[in-house]
């Protein structure tokens, strides 16, 4: 509401309270004026008729009381005469109407009902009286009318009142306004604007004033703006300074590493040798302060720009923790590292810079740490279908910090304790470029720690995930208790493909497999027999394995209700452990499945409690490293430096390699081959699908497809498939027959692709 509509509405409210305060006192008091005016009449009147009446009544001269009532009758509104003795009428004079009528004695207007005030007067101590009645006819039309004029008056008087206070009101508002845009104005075009207000009144002073403000903010404007400018510039002056000089410096102290390596290499005494070793560590250690201090320039002028390209979390955190490994024997400490299966792999985002927080902070770690361990923790949490939230800690027992130190610890050029850092090298840069990074990460990063106890710096960032599985390929490797070759293991998968490649896993580590291609056959192999663990596919025909999960928790024999039943899904939304767990599963795995994850989960489940804490004493730095990722970049090397190439989009060569590990080098043709056949029929049964618009069939076959094309090495195939199946889950029909045509195409060149990538051979590497 506007001040102007505040001021009209104020003051004639005012108006209107005390208009209604005198409307109603005037009207009372000519309503108590009248009243008394004729009760003073009532009263001379009744009094004079009763002294004269006095005379004849005592005669009983009848004749003149009747002369006497016709005189007084020509009284202004009187109605009626009764003149009686002993309750007998002498007299009667007047309207007949009100004679007859009962006759009650009123006190005041208000109990005038009648319009007739009735009134009686004694007349001498004779017990006779006169009844005498006064129409008030007049005294009400009057109040009536005058009530009327008063509250005419009023509404005039009110309106006039709201027109005068509109006039104002403009009158104020006008400046006021004025004010506005003149604010409006230096809000949007700064500083500077002018009302140049000549009126004398205090709208004209606050105007004055306003120019005033803007004058003097005008001139520190122009200050500010130029000292921002000098700043700036002397910043990015600094800034060019700093790279210029880190990449002069940079450049020759390579050349010399290089030399120190090469002097390393040749014969020197102990003393030379230890010269060296001196030489070059303080050569690396200048390399690092110089990277430090780039880092910080470029993320002090906001030029560090993140990378955002897929690739392997799990590797990444391993190759980290391995290149420790070294450090922490010498150290004689434990390097401990875990990372849960259900930790995403394949994500998007800066690999290197995740390398250097993780550094960093293991550095610090081994380097504060006289004794004990190192633990490296990896945690994930789903918060959405296409990003992930990843929690790394790092916890060691070594000096700790103090709490007055914390507070201090991430600003720049700072280490905990300055006397310390006379001992232990540093810039005082490492820790707020992690915590710059991680917010850069959409992250943050903080630290709890207790004196001669140890740390723990935790932090988390947001990456994309690369593809639509939750947990995904390449679990650390972890030594685990022999596996019983006599362990009965039921695999319930509809997919001929994923058929063949987990029974050649389990055959790949010494197991044997019943496989069933439904719910219900699963049900059934469950009653024929006693099996040790269970993997059941969740989408299957016929009975899917959650229904199937039901009815075999829902048997009479006591080992149903206890085998363990891992689900294996494509789908690992948010949210589907939950419904497995519900249903009475125990774990969940994403497919594609890897040898590891299936060897991991049965160590889980089969073995007794003291192995599974053996299980876990075992996560330490020796033990992290996978050699066969080495060697299987060494044969992707191999594979590109052929003349045929593959087109690296359609196929991925990290799956393929994987799968070897998990399989075999012989295998693996064979699987493709099938996997090939299998889905070509079943792009048929889609294309047809799509043809009937049955989205129902696509639902499924999607899914399907989904699930063995990434299995195999076609992620983008496997891409579209599952990005049509969850457009059927989320009922969008009309969209998903829009993929008809790139789907056919795309299974095409990824079939071409995959038999092409297969006729250049695999090559089993050593484990």
């Amino acid at each position: 509401m506007s001040f102007r509509s505040k001021t009209i509405i104020g003051i004639a409210l005012i108006e209107v309270v005390l208009l209604v305060i005198l409307v109603f006192s005037a009207m009372r008091f000519l309503s108590q004026s009248n009243e008394q005016q004729l009760l003073q009449r009532v009263t001379t009147t009744s009094q004079m008729l009763a002294i004269v009446a006095e005379k004849p009544l005592i005669k009983n001269n009848i004749k003149d009381l009747e002369v006497l009532a016709n005189q007084f009758l020509i009284v202004e509104d009187l109605a009626y005469i009764r003149i009686a003795n002993n309750g007998e009428d002498l007299v009667c004079m007047g309207d007949k109407t009100l004679l007859e009528r009962a006759m009650s004695v009123d006190s005041n207007l208000n109990t005038t009902n009648d319009g007739v005030f009735d009134t009686r007067v004694p007349i001498g101590d004779s017990g006779a009286y006169i009844d005498m009645g006064f129409r008030t006819d007049a005294i009400s039309a009057m109040l009536k009318q005058a009530r009327q004029s008063i509250i005419s008056i009023a509404i005039i008087e009110v309106i006039l009142v709201a027109f005068f206070s509109y006039i104002l009101g403009s009158y104020l508002t006008q400046g006021l306004t004025r004010l506005t845009k003149a604010a409006n104005t230096v809000c949007r075009n700064g500083p500077g604007f002018q009302l140049n207000e000549h009126s004398k009144d205090e709208l004209g002073d606050v105007a004055r004033a306003f120019d005033a403000m803007s004058t003097k903010l005008e001139q520190s404007y122009g200050s500010l703006q130029q000292a921002r400018a000098e700043a700036e510039q002397a910043c990015e002056s600094k800034g060019r300074f700093l790279a210029s000089m880190s990449h002069e410096i940079r450049t020759p102290m390579n050349g010399v590493l290089g030399v120190l390596n090469v002097l390393e290499e040749t014969k020197l005494t102990r003393d030379q040798r230890k010269l060296i070793t001196t030489a070059t560590d303080s050569g690396h250690f200048l390399l690092s302060v110089i990277n430090d201090i780039l880092d910080f320039t470029r993320m002090e002028s906001n030029t560090l720009i993140l990378d955002n390209s897929r690739f392997d979390f799990r590797r990444c955190v391993e190759s980290v923790v391995d290149s420790f490994m070294p450090l922490a024997k010498n150290n004689d400490l434990i390097l401990h590292c875990y990372i849960p299966s259900q930790v995403p792999a394949r994500v998007r985002g800066d690999e290197n810079r995740i390398k250097q927080i993780l550094h960093n902070l293991i550095g610090n770690a081994i380097k504060f740490t006289k004794q004990g361990s190192v633990s490296i923790k990896i945690d994930s949490r789903s918060l959405d279908d296409e990003k992930v939230e990843l929690i790394c800690s790092v916890t060691d027992t070594g000096i700790g910090i103090k709490a007055s130190a914390l507070d201090y610890l991430f600003e720049e050029f700072t280490m905990v304790d300055q006397s310390y850092s006379r001992i232990h090298e540093g810039s005082g840069l490492g820790l707020a470029i992690c915590k710059r990074l991680t917010q850069m990460m959409d992250g943050h990063m903080e630290v709890s720690s207790e004196p001669d106890v140890g740390s723990t710096f935790s932090f988390s960032i947001t990456l994309e995930l690369a593809d639509e599985l939750l947990g995904d390929v390449n679990p650390i490797r972890i030594k685990a208790t022999p596996l019983d070759p006599n362990t009965r293991i039921l695999v319930a998968e509809d997919n001929r493909a994923n058929q063949l490649v987990i029974k050649s896993m389990f055959s790949h580590a010494g197991l044997n497999l019943d496989l069933v291609e439904n719910g219900n056959q699963a049900v059934e192999q469950v009653q024929k027999y006693q099996y040790d663990l269970i993997f059941m596919d969740i989408s299957m025909p016929e009975m899917d394995g959650m229904e199937a999960c039901k009815a075999i928790r829902a048997l009479d024999d006591p080992h149903s209700a206890n085998i363990p039943i891992i689900a294996l899904t494509a789908h690992a939304l948010t949210g589907d452990k939950e419904k497995f767990l519900e249903v009475g599963m125990n774990d969940y795995l994403s497919k594609p499945v890897r040898l590891s994850q299936l060897i991991e989960k049965i160590n889980l489940f089969l073995n007794s409690e003291d192995e599974k804490c053996a299980d876990k004493e075992v996560f330490s730095a020796t033990d992290i490293v996978d050699e066969s990722s080495l060697s299987a970049s060494d044969d992707r090397n191999k594979v590109n430096n052929e003349e045929i190439t593959v087109n690296e989009e359609l196929v991925d060569e990290e799956i393929l390699q994987q799968m070897i590990q998990d399989t075999s080098a012989d295998v693996l043709p064979l699987l493709i081959d099938h996997y090939v056949e299998e889905s070509k029929q079943r792009i048929e049964t889609l294309n047809t699908a799509f043809i009937e618009k049955n989205a129902e069939v696509i639902e499924f076959e999607s899914h399907t497809l989904g699930s063995s094309s990434l299995a195999l090495g076609n992620r983008v195939l496997s891409d579209l498939a599952r990005k049509i199946e969850r457009l059927c889950l989320e009922g969008h029909p009309e969209q998903v027959f829009d993929y008809h045509q790139e789907l056919i195409e795309l299974a095409q060149h990824s079939f071409e692709a995959i038999i092409h990538r297969k006729t250049l051979g695999f090559t089993q590497t050593a484990e």
